[in-house]
């Protein structure tokens, strides 16, 4: 024993005396006194322990009959009062150990003839961490191996794991494996398991392996049931044994697995049922095992309570089809208890189930469906749940029509050729078929007997009812081929089954359409008959459906052949019409106010809604009353009885439509001689219907020439017959819904007009008022919200009066219309291009819009539905108090009787939203104070938004908030014992997640329901959509939204303090009783074990036993600190109350019921409303205005930067960005920008508006699209503006390809103004002394151009001028070759790369294209001359890179636009190259594609000297990599031309290394590594490209070197670090032989730092190597192969020795003589100080010449080895074999001979050599620093075997031996050991010499010194020794 302590004195002395000290009493009392005790002064249980434990391990040792006498000597000291218990407790003492079972068995014989009181041995001492924790896993070790009757009592009272009685109740199997045996096993102990898993989960886990290895192996059931009691937390390792086993123990079969089941059910049943569900989880087929367990253990019923619905419901279900379970009642139970949670889990169970998810489980039989869907639809669930409910039960109707009848709100069969049913129930639905059509059963009938089955509970005889349905629908395809007889009785079935309800819902709707589509079919037809006859069984029941009237009506011919139902309709429709307009709008379907069983047409109706109407040549007029209704037709024309009007016949109508085809200026009065013999009277109508339809609405070009055509004519009548057909169709257009939408249906009603004002005003005849009244139409299109229609159609009606001489200005009428306009211009918030509309209006009419007066005719009159109900206001209010509004927005307001549970909801939002009239703002006050009705209105719509949405809001935020408050807590606070300071943490951080979270959430949602509501309100009480106070109601919305969102925020609050108490309520008692039990500090162990971080957490952040610290607690209490934004309304009206003194009135002083943070909240900039964000804009814009003027023609480029322009342009974007909706106030600012941009005529004005516009749209992505949209596509005059068309293209606002394609669209319909316009734009654009644009991003305007030059005459000559002056300009380039410097010259090779993208880009363009182009360019001259080609290119690349740069960040795609292209010029031009010799056109491609490279990396060196830190390397890195990716594709197939071009590649890269240009760093790796370019490199024939790679790498590695020996890395240059750690081990997988052959050349330029990247490099062995394993006991090293096999170098490892040095190495290595270099050695190898710098790796040694000495030195030493062989093999073969057999390995025997031999060197092969005399000479000379380059440059060789291995091995163990400074040894185990340590891999020769080194005992390397200096050494090389050891 070691210990020299006090305690130990009296067992060192009795170890000494031996076995005979304890012989008797008086030997005893002798040894006690030799030790220093008498009486006085007694051994305590410290002393007695070690004296036990000295006994112990002396007991192997001992001779039997001298043994030692435990009980002799406990005898002599129970004379004193001892403690034996106490005794066996201090056995835990440093040193003690238990070597077998018998030392065990001493010590408890021993404590049972000591101790005198009869106690039982105290096995608890061994239980717990020792400190001495290997003394304690020995004791462990021999407990488990004691048989169990030798502690048969102690065990007995021990914590047992189970006792037999625990499974009395269970079955015989269970009984009998709970035998004697098993219940008095060792492993039955709780503490035994506990302290083994304990000791398991630390450091000394692998010696406690055996003991659980054996507990596993003979008592798994026992160590099973004994971790699952376990106190949490978990270890890892208790984990993963317990999960594992419990998947075992859940799917195994017999005795084994009963028992643990029953005991795991009766121990852990939290534990059991999250086996089930991870068992469920994992196979959803052992449902059917888990169903047997919980049966066998009758838990059926516990575990179908777990809260994972999904198993639940599935195990129901099984269950229920086993008779194990009434589905229904527990269906029933669980609703009740979850609610809408389990509502939608069976939901979506069912709809998982359905045949399309099939993969989740069988189809659900039919009786269960029909279970749920009954259970389901008789409970109270949630709207949004009924909606999914109805969905699941119309997917079941289609799988199972005989559920049809569960409910009678989903009754009645599904069509689909997916239904089926049994063949008894076909053959019985055809024979009743066949029944009635041969007469045997009529219609009634029939009807009663479908009544009858639909109505029975027989489900046979619901599926014969299902079925005859499906079969009558399926047929419904072939009824056309129905005889007349057969066809009349299926539409009398058909008919009687909707007038007798025997379909409803959707069959209803199906049946409906079907009689529909019927009837639309042509009069007489055999399915027009089907649909009029079945209409008429259930005409009665037309009534109910308004809509489907509608439809009805819409069909002429029904009222021709069919008066008496269309005039029965009409009669009906008043009151029809009159129930739909009960609802939102008056063709809603049926209101929810119908009874039950009338839900079912409103499904109908909408399917009939969806169908598309007929089609016609205009839309036809809505069966509901017209919304204009200020055109009236039918006073225009009555047809003359003397006239039979009827369509002419073909060859007629052909004759009359070619002439109108052909009809042109030249020959006039030739088509209308011909015309007026073709056209009669009678075909007047038809005609008249053509030229309005096919003409005159979609060719207004031809306006003119076809009223030239009709004048000619000279027939009145035909004139008042088009003119009739003009009003008719514009009446369709204009009234119909889709002209709203569609901007197609729009541009003909607009042509209408213009046709019609020319009809008329131009010819100064008037538009009647009676037929037309314009005021009154543009009044009713501003009340219904249809100005988007009325006002382009009334502006091109009167354009046409600048034709006339009456109804031009000033006259009256016009005046009128013109003040009405006007005032709409300027009050009614026009969009804009409705705005410009008005604007071209008065420029055609040269009349100045600002000079106008406008009306006061909608400011003035009163709202009309205020006036027809004026009791309105009263009736809502009257309302509110039987039940408040319905929630949706512009719904009717209903009283409702609530549900028991919907009242406690409601009561439970009530107390969540207090009463808020006394805090709601209104904006603008004066507008809310004139109409104090209104204000009442605000308050119920604030007040309803915020009850909608409060309680899901709630609800969300506060469970996340609780989830994450709670995790964060219990992990935080696992040491904290104060439950209060905990619970104030929780607090702070709960409330202040839940009310962030639902301010976030409710915002948006809030501000939208309110606008909503209110604008519902307004509605019903007098407003229209046309008056709505638009922008009040989103002011007052605004200005109200904090109010709103503070009410839910402190809602939120609020609920989040009960919840968090629930949640952490288990944690705030069990600190409360830990606390007030035992006082010590608090541990929640299964927090802290369970989280990965405690340990690893640096000081500040580490949980301490004490608590948190203040520090710590800082990060809760600062949640009450944090910045809140500021929603005070005093504050918040500050500036508005300046300028409106009545609302400081109204709203002064008030303030919020209540703060949502007690704590107090600092303030945040409130958001601007919308009155005031338009306020700020309109003052910036004057001031901008004023500026302006004081240099209107400077353009703002000119400006400095900080003038007072450019800093107030800045502001407008802010003021979006502050405001509370910055998309709409974005829109809103960009409109009125747009307008202003129209107007002006100055420079500065236009640059400064089109900058402002460009702000905007980068703010708002939905700004960028309408402002995009509307400059290019929008149809208005006004946009054909040259200056700002320019300016909006330069600020990237309009996009050319848009704009070319929108232009040469609007010149091929001939759309006046175009063609001039596109002329100027171009000119302006391409032409001018600063273009913007090349001519190809015209080509599609410039082509249609070319076409019309076609024609000739005048008014193609501009269109010739600028054609020819476009070619004159593409020959500049030419002709300014000769002044290469010329900047004009750069801009027109601008261009044309600019056209080579655009050509690029076209998705035509293809080889042929790209071949085109680089002749034109050719031609031009541009490839010619050397200079200019090189600025060409030059160019290109610039502006490659300046693309990216400029669309990096708004258009990613964009971005890579030119790059891409450039790669494709580079290609295209390299394919087309050839050798102007006509010798050499490989060659001649690769010289080519260099210089264009070299061209590339001086445009990239330029780039990175002057952007310096933003330089962006991302445009190069994407250039060179697509042009590897196109070589690879173009030239692969060549492989020599192809290498040539690898070759030019990286010599580029070769350039552009990092330590040049790092900037380029990261690039220029993912270039060396990419796919196209390193492995094609390393895969050329014969390795010719290896060198080439290795030159790059060498770069990597010296660019690495100063961060590598810096110290702590940025996270910069750790990933480039991991980006050479993935290049080099992609080469260790893919080629091998490339590392091997140039390793010296990277362990020259890697840091010796850097170990693990040089043992990758050195782990590298030729791939058709096979490794032998370095651990293989007695590996004979010498025998194998490979060994005395020469490596391939291919590295020049000479170049760094000096000639001089190498000349006196070679020398000493020939003769072996003296030489001066020896003694200078230290010297020679220094490096010079002039030449060290960062990259030398900071050593004051010459590194590279080191390793260039030891090689060479090495190389020749085995040279001469060999020759030295092969002599002595001549003269005596057998002794050298003899002797090169190793024991060990091959390089231990040498060593070991040297060893043995008295000169201790002559038998070694190495020693005595010259080489080895440097290495001794070097190892001796050197210093520290120095002698550690030196052996790193040994390890270097060690690599896989091969005869530098094998040498350099033996040299390396040689001076280990030899060495006779302790340092020395040292050095060379740090040298290998650092090595060794660091993460695979290892090379293979090192680890062989260091396992030689430690195993071999001739190198006694255990015994020095430096192995055991220090506890962390020793430990380090016990684990490698263990490691060496295991392996072998």
């Amino acid at each position: 024993m070691n210990d020299s302590s006090e305690s130990a004195a009296l067992a060192k002395a009795m170890r000494e005396a031996g076995p005979s000290c304890c012989k008797n009493a008086s030997t005893v009392n002798e040894i006690l006194s030799q030790a220093g005790y008498d009486n006085s002064r007694t051994p305590g249980e410290q002393d007695i322990a070690r004296i036990l434990g000295m006994m112990v391990s002396r007991l192997s040792k001992a001779n039997p009959d001298n043994a030692w006498d435990f009980k002799t000597f406990a005898a002599v000291l129970n004379k004193n009062p001892i403690d034996w218990v106490k005794v066996i407790h201090a056995l835990d003492y440093p040193g003690f150990k238990v070597s077998d079972v018998s030392g065990l068995e001493f010590i408890i014989t021993a404590f049972r003839n000591a101790d005198k009181s009869g106690r039982v041995f105290p096995l608890e001492a061994f239980w717990g961490q020792w400190n001495n924790v290997e003394g304690q896993i020995s004791v462990l070790k021999e407990l488990i191996a004691t048989p169990a009757k030798l502690l048969e009592q102690e065990w007995a009272s021990s914590t047992r794991i189970f006792t037999r009685d625990q499974f009395a109740q269970s079955n015989p199997i269970v009984r009998a494996h709970a035998s004697v045996e098993l219940e008095s096993s060792v492993w039955n102990c709780i503490p035994l398991v506990e302290t083994v898993m304990a000791l398991a989960d630390n450091e000394v886990h692998e010696d406690v392996k055996p003991i659980l290895d054996a507990g596993l192996k003979s008592n798994t059931e026992l160590l099973f049931l004994g971790l699952v009691q376990l106190k949490a937390p978990w270890s890892s390792l208790h984990q993963d044994v317990v999960s594992k086993l419990l998947h075992v123990y859940l799917t195994g079969t017999g005795a084994v697995p009963q028992f643990v089941q029953t005991g795991l059910w009766q121990m852990n049943q939290g534990l059991f049922v999250s086996g089930l569900l991870d068992l469920y989880d994992h196979d959803r087929s052992s449902l059917v095992k888990i169903l047997r367990i919980c049966e066998d253990l009758s838990i059926l019923g516990k575990v179908l309570e777990v809260k994972s619905y999904v198993f639940a419901i599935d195990l129901a279900v099984l269950a229920s089809s086993r008779n194990l379970l009434a589905l229904d009642k527990w269906l029933q139970n669980r609703i009740a208890a979850g609610q809408d949670i389990f509502v939608r889990a069976c939901l979506d169970y069912l709809s998982e189930r359905a045949v399309g998810n099939a993969h989740q489980g069988k189809p659900l039989a039919v009786e269960t469906v029909a279970i749920f869907l009954q259970v389901l639809l008789g409970s109270s669930i949630s709207p949004e749940n009924s909606g999914v409910l109805k969905s699941v039960h119309n997917t079941y109707l289609q799988l199972h029509p005989q559920l049809a009848n569960i409910t009678p709100a989903v009754e009645g069969g599904a069509t689909g050729a997916e239904t089926s049913f049994s063949a008894e129930v076909e053959e019985t639905t055809n024979d009743y078929y066949k029944r009635i059509y041969r007469g045997d059963i009529s219609i009634p009938e029939i009807v009663d007997l479908l009544q009858q089955f639909k109505n029975s509970s027989n489900p046979r005889e619901q599926d014969i009812y299902a079925c005859m349905i499906h079969n009558l629908f399926d047929e419904y395809r072939f009824f056309s081929t129905y005889r007349e007889k057969e066809l009349s009785i299926t539409s009398d079935l058909f008919g009687a089954l909707i007038q007798h309800q025997l379909v409803s819902y959707i069959p209803l709707g199906i049946a409906l359409r079907y009689v529909l589509d019927a009837i639309r079919s042509p009069p007489g037809s055999k399915m027009f008959n089907f649909g009029a006859q079945a209409l008429s069984r259930f005409q009665s029941r037309l009534q109910e459906w308004p809509t489907y009237c509608s439809h009805l009506l819409q069909i002429p011919h029904l009222a021709q052949v069919h008066p008496e139902i269309v005039r029965y309709i009409h009669q009906m429709i008043p009151s029809a019409t009159a129930a739909a307009q009960d609802g939102s709008n008056p063709s809603a379907d049926l209101t929810s106010a119908a009874p039950p069983q009338q839900s079912a047409p409103q499904e109908a109706q909408r399917q009939i809604a969806q169908q598309p109407a007929p089609t016609s040549a205009a839309s036809p007029q809505p069966a509901a009353p017209p919304v204009f209704t200020s055109l009236n037709v039918d006073t225009l024309i009555v047809g003359r009885d003397d006239i039979e009007y009827e369509v002419p016949n073909e060859q007629t109508q052909d004759k009359i439509l070619f002439i109108v085809n052909n009809v042109s200026q030249t020959n006039i009065d030739t088509k209308l001689a011909e015309m007026k013999e073709l056209l009669r009277e009678s075909a007047y109508r038809w005609f008249s219907n053509y030229i309005v339809v096919k003409r005159a609405s979609i060719e207004p070009n031809y306006h003119v020439l076809y009223l030239q055509f009709l004048d000619g004519l000279q027939s009145p009548l035909l004139y008042r017959h088009i003119l009739h057909e003009t009003y008719a169709n514009i009446k369709i257009l204009i009234n119909s819904e889709k002209t709203v939408q569609s901007s197609s249906d729009r541009t003909l009603l607009k042509n209408l007009g213009s046709w019609l004002g020319g009809m008329t005003l131009a010819r100064n005849r008037p538009i009647k008022h009676k037929n037309l009244a314009f005021k009154e139409l543009l009044i009713e299109g501003y009340d219904s919200n249809r100005l988007i229609v009325a006002i382009p159609f009334v502006c091109k009606v009167l354009e046409q009066c600048n034709k006339s001489k009456v109804f031009k200005p000033p006259n009256p009428w016009l005046v009128a219309i013109m003040r009405l306009l006007v005032e709409l211009y300027q009050f009614a918030d026009l969009k804009l291009h409705l705005k410009f509309e008005i604007e071209v209006l008065c420029n055609s009419l040269a009349l100045d819009l600002k000079e106008i007066e406008p009306t006061s005719i909608l400011k003035d009159r009163p709202p009309q539905e205020l006036v027809a109900h004026p009791a309105t206001l009263t009736q809502d209010f009257e309302r509110l108090s039987m039940g408040g509004y319905a929630p949706s927005a512009r719904m009717p307001v209903q009283a409702t009787t609530p549900t028991a549970a919907a009242t406690a909801q409601q009561d439970a939002t009530m107390e969540m939203v207090p009463n808020l009239n006394a805090f709601v703002t209104f904006n603008p006050p004066a507008f809310f104070n004139e109409r104090p009705a209104l204000k009442r209105l605000v308050h119920i719509a604030i007040e309803r938004a915020v009850r909608e949405i409060v309680t899901p809001v709630v609800d969300r935020s506060v469970t996340i908030a609780g989830i994450s408050t709670r995790e964060m807590i219990i992990k935080d606070f696992a040491m904290e014992p104060n439950e209060e300071k905990m619970r104030k943490a929780a607090h702070l951080m709960v409330q202040n997640l839940a009310g962030s979270l639902a301010l976030v959430t409710c915002k948006e949602p809030l501000r939208v329901s309110m606008a909503n509501i209110i604008r519902t309100l307004f509605l019903q009480n007098g407003f229209t959509d046309q008056n709505m106070p638009e922008q009040s109601i989103l002011m007052t919305v605004n200005d109200n939204l904090d109010l709103a969102c503070s009410v839910i925020e402190k809602a939120a609050m609020e609920k989040a303090i009960p919840e968090i108490e629930e949640s952490l309520a288990n944690a705030f008692n069990t600190r409360k009783k830990h606390r007030e039990r035992t006082g010590q500090p608090y541990y929640d162990m299964a927090t802290y074990q369970s989280s990965r971080y405690p340990a690893s957490l640096p000081e500040p952040l580490r949980l301490k036993p004490t608590g948190l610290s203040p520090q710590q607690l800082r990060v809760y209490e600062d949640f009450a600190r944090m910045p809140r934004q500021a929603i005070m309304p005093s504050t918040f009206e500050a500036d508005r109350n300046v300028r409106t003194p009545l609302n400081v009135k109204a709203d002064a002083g008030q303030g919020y019921p209540f703060n949502t943070n007690e704590h107090g909240y600092g303030s945040a900039p409130i958001p601007l409303s919308a009155h005031q964000a338009l306020e700020k804009f309109v003052q910036i814009v004057s001031e901008l205005d004023k500026l302006i003027s004081l240099s209107p023609s400077m353009p703002l480029a000119a400006l400095p930067p900080n003038h007072e322009v450019k800093m107030l342009a800045r502001l407008v974007p802010l003021i979006p960005a502050q405001s509370f909706n910055p998309d709409e106030m974005a829109l809103t600012f960009s409109q009125k920008i747009v307008q202003l941009l129209y107007k002006t005529e100055q420079v500065l004005s236009r640059d400064v508006y089109a900058v402002l516009l460009e702000q905007l749209c980068a703010l708002s992505s939905k700004v960028a699209k309408e402002v995009t949209e509307w400059l290019i596509y929008a149809d208005d005059e006004r946009k054909f503006n040259v200056p700002v068309t320019v300016t909006l293209i330069r600020a990237g606002l309009v996009s050319l390809v848009d704009q070319d394609i929108q232009l040469a669209r609007l010149i091929e319909i001939g759309r006046p103004g175009v063609v001039e316009y596109t002329i100027k734009l171009i000119r302006e654009c391409v032409l001018s002394e600063q273009p913007c644009a090349s001519r190809n991003e015209f080509i599609n305007s410039l082509n249609v151009l070319n076409r019309l030059t076609q024609r000739g005459g005048k008014a193609v000559e501009p269109i010739v001028l600028l054609i020819e002056d476009i070619r004159r300009r593409g020959q500049a380039p030419r002709e300014a070759a000769k002044d290469v410097d010329n900047s004009v010259l750069r801009e027109q090779l601008a261009f044309i790369f600019a056209e080579w993208i655009r050509v690029y880009q076209l998705p035509t363009s293809n080889d042929k294209d790209y071949g085109a182009f680089i002749n034109s360019i050719q031609q031009q001259g541009v490839l010619k001359g050397e200079e200019i080609s090189s600025l060409f290119f030059r160019v290109c690349t610039e502006m490659s890179v300046e693309s990216y740069i400029k669309y990096k960040v708004t258009n990613t795609a964009a971005a890579y636009q030119g790059v891409d292209a450039f790669v494709k010029l580079i290609v295209t031009l390299v394919k087309h190259y050839s050798d102007p010799q006509g010798v050499n056109h490989s060659g001649a491609k690769v010289t080519y594609l260099t210089t264009l490279l070299s061209i590339i990396v001086l445009v990239l060196a330029q780039a990175h000297e002057q952007r310096r830190g933003q330089f962006n390397q991302k445009p190069f890195l994407r250039l060179f990599s697509g042009l590897l990716t196109e070589m690879m594709t173009s030239y692969e197939s060549s492989p020599a031309m192809y290498f040539q071009i690898l070759t030019a590649f990286s010599n580029t890269f070769h350039t552009l290394q990092p330590l040049v240009f790092p900037g380029f760093t990261y690039g220029w790796l993912s270039l060396i590594s990419h796919r196209a370019f390193m492995p094609k490199l390393l895969l050329a024939e014969n390795g010719k490209g290896w060198a080439s790679f290795q030159k790059l790498l060498v770069c990597l590695l010296r660019f690495l070197i100063p961060f590598l020996v810096g110290g702590e890395m940025r996270d910069t240059t750790r990933e480039l670090y991991k980006g050479t750690l993935r290049v080099l081990l992609v080469l260790l997988h893919d080629f091998p032989e490339f590392l091997c052959d140039y390793h010296f050349s990277f362990c020259d330029v890697i840091p010796h730092s850097c170990i693990q990247l040089r043992n990758l490099i050195l782990s590298a062995f030729p791939r058709n190597m096979r490794l032998p394993d370095p651990f293989t006991p007695n590996l004979k090293v010498d025998l194998l192969t490979e060994i005395h096999q020469p490596p391939r170098v291919l590295s020049d490892y000479t170049s760094s020795l000096t000639v001089t040095l190498k000349r006196d190495v070679d020398t000493y290595l020939r003769t072996r003589e003296q030489a001066p270099f020896l003694e200078n050695l230290r010297e020679i190898l220094a490096m010079d100080p002039s030449n060290q710098d960062l990259y030398s790796g900071g050593s004051k040694y010459n590194v590279p010449m080191i390793n260039s000495l030891v090689l060479y030195v090495g190389v020749n030493g085995i040279a001469q080895l060999h020759a030295t062989s092969r002599t002595n093999s001549d003269a005596a073969a057998p002794a050298s074999a003899a002797t090169e057999n190793g024991t060990e390995n091959g390089t231990a025997q040498e060593d070991s001979n040297a060893v043995s031999s008295p000169q201790g060197t002559s038998s070694s092969p190495i020693a005595q050599t010259a080489p080895m005399d440097i290495f001794q000479r070097l190892l001796m000379e050197l210093d520290s620093e120095g002698r550690y380059l030196f052996l790193s440059a040994i390890a270097n060789q060690l690599r896989y075997p091969n005869s530098h291995t094998h040498y350099f091995s033996r040299v390396l163990l040689y001076l280990f031996f030899e060495a006779s400074q302790e340092t020395i040894k040292e050095q060379i185990t740090r040298v290998l050991l650092e090595r060794l340590i660091v993460n695979r891999p290892h090379p293979w020769g090192l680890l062989i010499t260091f396992i030689e080194l430690i195993k071999n005992p001739r190198y006694a390397f255990w015994d020095h010194a430096f192995t055991r200096i220090d506890p962390d050494i020793e430990k380090l090389f016990d684990s490698v020794s263990r490691s060496v050891k295991r392996s072998a």
